[in-house]
């Protein structure tokens, strides 16, 4: 592990290292007590810590973003990524290191004049995503732990929001769509119906599972197969006759022709749905 060396210390928990010109955050209990700027990074320091690399593509933006932000900030940001990284099993895009960081820094100075922003599909997110908002809600308690401040709840579903896309390697931006869709669809599924479906159902959790995956299939073209299409024709007419209606609005939203597999899928969802009112 010769080669790196600490380029800034931000907390007794994660330090900032270099290695042949690549930029790496170096997190684990300690690992920054005592270290200052040019320290060398031994065998013994390393022992059940954790190197995460900040690609070559994001590596001009880390700089200003370590040069401009609280040290206690960036710190705690890292340690609910490598948090996140423990609890999915997996590398997340790099690009996480400046969008969440730059979102918990907004967020507190938010907090400080007195603005609290809405996420208006926190339920969505929480439904959709559930694992990474789990990740979320450990995460706000870190931050009052590390930095004492007390996010407002409404921060779970925004962090939750950058940890999936991380992990899907998508912008939050697109993940965000797909969350507005399946939002509209509920809603419009809810004026047809004329009901208000309850959140905390399996039914909706169900429907909100099977949307965020059909709008990704319907969008990259990888159709399913639906063997009980011609029975859901023939025994959900009305069921069917809706879901049609919902996939020309998911249509309009992708600009993509939606099988009548998916559609007959769907159908199934509205029939629990309309059992269940």
């Amino acid at each position: 592990m010769e080669g790196y060396v600490v380029t800034k210390v931000l907390s007794n928990n994660v330090v900032i290292t270099q290695k042949d010109d690549e930029i790496f955050v170096l997190i684990g209990k300690g690992i920054g007590f005592g270290k200052k700027k040019g320290d060398p990074i031994t065998e013994k320091d390393i022992i059940e810590q954790k190197f995460i690399q900040i690609k070559s593509e994001h590596a001009e933006n880390y700089n200003r973003l370590l040069n401009t932000v609280n040290e206690e900030i960036v710190a705690v940001s890292e340690e609910i990524i490598k948090l996140a990284v423990d609890r999915l099993g997996k590398e997340l895009n790099s690009h996480i290191h400046i969008g969440l960081t730059d979102h918990i820094n907004f967020a507190i100075a938010r907090l400080k004049e007195g603005i609290n922003i809405v996420n208006p599909f926190e339920m969505e997110i929480k439904t959709m995503y559930p694992t990474e908002y789990a990740i979320a809600e450990e995460a706000l308690d870190l931050i009052k732990k590390r930095i004492g401040v007390e996010l407002p709840e409404s921060e779970k579903s925004f962090i939750a929001l950058h940890i999936y896309s991380a992990r899907v390697n998508q912008t939050v931006g697109e993940t965000l769509r797909y969350t507005q869709i399946v939002k509209e669809v509920i809603e419009f599924i809810q004026k047809e119906l004329n009901i208000k479906i309850d959140e905390k159902s399996l039914d909706y959790i169900r429907l909100i599972s099977h949307l965020r995956y059909a709008l990704y299939r319907i969008e990259h073209d990888k159709p399913i197969k639906n063997i009980l299409l011609s029975s859901i024709k023939r025994q959900l007419k009305e069921e069917y006759k809706l879901s049609k209606k919902v996939c020309d609005l998911i249509q309009k939203k992708l600009d993509k022709k939606v099988p009548d597999d998916e559609i007959g899928y769907i159908a199934i969802h509205l029939s629990r749905i309309k059992s269940n009112v």
